[in-house]
């Protein structure tokens, strides 16, 4: 089993006596074995004046100066100290300091190691950066800026802008589904759940009754939550206390918390009204056991649209009939409660059936509970991120964030071993080269997991032509760290030892060998020794890439996560496909091998047409149309080739079909993120190719090879627009004499 560590960044503090998704998600992951820092809530509106924030705050200040503090096994807590519901200006400024500063003294302490981020707050984005955690899951659990008091437009576009950052998103409404779902290819909706196992407590026939149980006469109809004036029909529901003073109505939970406007003092004239207040957690189930019915009368507005009470299912775990207000989350469960509009006669009528026993039987409500339990949903959660390739690796890399990297930067290790690097290039800069690696390997003996040494080394062997041993050096270090900084700098920067092209082969070939680094890394490797091969006009290594790159393809096809993968960029499989893809027509181009490169294009219209820009992570499909584009260009052509209209059409047909994907308002956000206009480039070959078209029937409209020539020149999109011409030229005559 993987074991992540996540930063779980609630809108509640874990102590708060109504325990909600956030305390329970962070329970649940911690019993599945992962490590849990929940962040106290940031607020997401301003302080009232009034006790309850007051004294939220009082707290806050006490706890905001101390360490993460340990509340259950695998679960610790920090309280950053913010000002509520800040996240612009000075003020906003002061938020993003603070709370990356708890987060710097809690790794310090806890030493998080490339954490997962999972947020249920909407304005995430205006304290974090999302792209410096492992992935970002976004768990929406109720429409919070339907919630009085809240800034609804800042918390809205807020909302909006996290759903399509975020690696994932989870909703529990079919509502917020509806609603958020677009905004993100990795969205699911998981529903609601409970904890089953505490609730279920309720079922035990010895559970003493609580010992302020009030002194009731008849059946007892129970209510556990806030009683706000915003959720619950508090109408409907003083019509009904009155109606039937012959039943007993026991109320449990804060009066106005969320909403101030909340006011109950009529109830005090009913006798058969009891209003007990919060209670602890852990002695709800026993209030519930001796209930008769357990009640849920909310309104119909847009905050309950979107919300799917938790408290549902615990009602059925603790055994009771339930008797709800048919909000559209609940229609689905109408076998196992007795749902009705929130009237006063339909509430009467359906609590008396449930008294009746006329209702859903005990053995399934029981059934439905256990199925909805919060270890099963996170459990079906983490499988959907692992099937999507957001869950970290073995092992665990280093911290991504910078207030992470601060720490390695810092640490005792890192700055003795940088102190004696400088030493060894003293020595080699007396000549002392031998001295120099004699005094590396004998530091190394005694730190053998130093990856600043380790790194220093593999650069050395590769600089010497020792490409086995600078591989085994950058798998040792992948395996202690997760991570190959070496790794990045001798695929990305070109002027990386060793210098000479025919030394960078060998070194590449020798790293995409590797069966320990990951597919992305080798992937990579390869990619750019077909790349060198191709600057070099190397057929043989030509040839080998082209091998090797088909090889790779398989692999890519063959997952069925692959055109549906969440992870950014250059660890995105669609985007290493789609790349490997584009090299080996390449290759091919440079080869000359006509035959090959028509089967290759026949290989990039089947994975053209699986492609779909929504079902991978946004970020990553914005910056593809190069790419894209560019296979599907050198498709076209050896479809005119062949002279084989309907497959030209095909490949026009798919190129149209991803352009207008390109332009959907889902990628707006990002466009002008990216560093070429990529969907400029898209319309540009769509508008050369289309007038291209022609009809079986009539092949002397066959365009001629003069009207390719520009939209193949985009193909060659590193050199130099003259050499860009005379390539395609040189390709498309080369196609004519075949």
């Amino acid at each position: 089993m993987v074991v992540a560590n996540v930063v779980l960044l609630a809108t509640s503090d874990w102590d708060h006596p109504l325990w909600t998704n956030k305390q329970h998600v962070a329970c649940a992951l911690a019993e599945l074995g992962h490590r849990v820092l929940y962040v106290d809530s940031l607020g997401v509106r301003g302080p009232r004046v009034d006790r309850s924030d007051s004294g939220r705050i009082l707290r806050r200040l006490r706890r905001g100066f101390r360490g993460p503090r340990k509340v259950r096994s695998g679960v610790w807590v920090i309280s950053p100290l913010v000002l509520p519901g800040q996240t612009r200006g000075w003020a906003g400024l002061l938020n993003r300091w603070s709370l990356n500063l708890s987060l710097l003294l809690a790794d310090l302490v806890l030493d998080l190691r490339r954490p997962l981020l999972w947020t249920f707050n909407p304005q995430t984005r205006a304290y974090l950066n999302l792209n410096r955690f492992h992935a970002a899951v976004y768990l929406c659990v109720d429409r919070i800026q339907a919630q009085p008091g809240m800034p609804v437009l800042p918390l809205e576009e807020a909302e909006r802008d996290l759903c399509s950052r975020v690696n994932a998103l989870f909703t529990t409404s079919p509502e917020l589904q509806a609603s958020l779902g677009p905004l993100n290819a990795g969205s699911h909706g998981f529903g609601n759940v409970a904890d089953a196992v505490h609730f279920g407590h309720a079922l035990q026939a010895d559970l003493p009754r609580p010992v302020d149980w009030p002194a009731t006469k008849g059946p007892v109809l129970i209510f556990i939550g806030a009683i706000d004036a915003y959720k619950l029909d508090l109408n409907m529901l003083e019509a009904l206390i009155e109606r039937t003073p012959h039943w007993t109505y026991l109320f449990i939970g804060p009066v106005g918390e969320t909403d101030p406007s909340t006011d109950v003092s009529t109830w005090k004239r009913f006798p058969h009204v009891h209003q007990l207040g919060p209670r602890p957690y852990a002695s709800l189930p026993a209030y519930l056991a001796h209930a008769d019915v357990a009640l849920l009368p909310l309104q119909i507005n847009d905050y309950t649209r979107h919300m799917y009470p938790m408290k549902f299912f615990e009602y059925l775990a603790a055994g009771r009939p339930v008797v709800a207000t048919a909000i559209p989350s609940l229609r689905e469960q109408r076998d196992v409660a007795l749902l009705c509009e929130p009237e006063v006669s339909a509430f009467e009528a359906a609590i008396q059936q449930a008294l009746a026993g006329e209702g859903p039987s005990l053995e399934r409500r029981l059934e439905r509970a256990q199925r909805h339990t919060y270890r099963t949903r996170t459990q079906a959660m983490l499988d959907f991120l692992s099937r999507h390739g957001l869950m970290p690796e073995k092992p665990l890399a280093p911290q991504a964030p910078r207030f992470f990297h601060l720490c390695t930067q810092l640490g005792r290790t890192h700055l003795s071993a940088q102190l004696r690097l400088a030493l060894l290039r003293v020595l080699e800069s007396l000549g002392q080269q031998q001295w120099a690696e004699h005094w590396l390997r004998r530091w190394l003996v005694r730190e053998p997991f130093n990856i600043t040494l380790l790194n220093d080394l593999a650069r050395r062997r590769f600089a010497q032509g020792d490409h086995r041993e600078g591989r085994r050096l950058i798998e040792r270090v992948w395996k202690e760290d997760g991570e190959a900084e070496i790794l990045h700098q001798l695929l990305f920067r070109r002027r990386c030892p060793p210098g000479r092209c025919i030394d960078q082969l060998a070194m590449l070939d020798e790293l995409a060998s590797s069966t320990v680094l990951p597919m992305h890394h080798v992937g990579c490797c390869r990619r750019t020794y077909t790349d060198r091969a191709i600057d070099v006009n190397d057929v043989s290594a030509l040839r080998r890439g082209v091998e090797k790159l088909e090889v790779i393809l398989t692999q890519l096809e063959s997952d069925p996560d692959t055109y549906r993968c969440l992870q950014p960029k250059r660890k995105n499989r669609a985007k290493l496909l789609i790349s490997v893809h584009l090299t080996r027509l390449r290759a091919l181009m440079a080869l000359k091998d006509t035959a090959a490169l028509n089967r290759a294009a026949f290989d990039l219209l089947a994975s053209a047409r699986r492609y779909d820009p929504f079902a991978i992570d946004r970020i990553t499909a914005i910056s593809m149309p190069l790419s894209v584009m560019g296979c599907l260009t050198i498709a076209a052509v050896m479809a005119w080739h062949a002279d084989d209209p309907p497959r030209f059409d095909a490949v026009v047909d798919e190129m149209e079909r991803l352009c207008k994907a390109f332009h959907a308002d889902r990628f707006d956000v990002m466009s002008g993120e990216t560093h070429a206009d990529h969907r400029g480039f898209a319309d540009a070959v769509v508008a050369m190719l289309q007038p291209c078209r022609w009809r079986a029937s009539e092949p002397s409209a066959r365009p001629s090879m003069h009207q390719l020539v520009e939209p193949v020149q985009l193909v060659f999109f590193s050199d130099l627009r003259r050499e860009r011409a005379a390539k395609a030229q040189s390709f498309l005559q080369s196609l004519g004499s075949c």
